[in-house]
């Protein structure tokens, strides 16, 4: 029968020094039936897990929204260097012009 090794895991040790500190943990550990280094690793769980859960919800939000580094470049240089702008494009602004000034429209409208 193949036996399986549990992987240690490194101690963590706090040091707490304010005395108000303290003894606010030990009152909170205390309303929540539970010991000092209970209350601690809950709450440092809970806390872990909060922070893991909006990282998490902040990047699936954000990853469709990156882009290769190619079609970053490809961008920027559309920026740098536009295109002419099509000749049905530039009549049409025109037009757009003359429309708004035939109807009483000005550029701060």
């Amino acid at each position: 029968m193949a036996q399986t090794r549990q992987e240690k895991v490194p101690a963590m040790t706090l040091r707490f020094t304010d005395p108000y500190v303290i003894k606010a943990i030990d009152y909170a550990a205390q309303l929540s039936n539970q010991t000092r280094t209970g209350f601690l690793l809950t709450a440092a769980q809970e806390k872990a897990e909060k922070i893991i859960k909006m990282k998490s919800e902040i990047r699936s939000e954000i990853e469709p929204l990156l882009i290769s580094p190619q079609a970053y470049e490809k961008v920027m240089d559309r920026l740098v260097h536009p295109q002419k702008p099509a000749k049905r494009l530039v009549k049409a602004m025109r037009d757009y012009s003359e429309w708004s000034k035939k109807n009483g429209f000005t550029e701060t409208d």
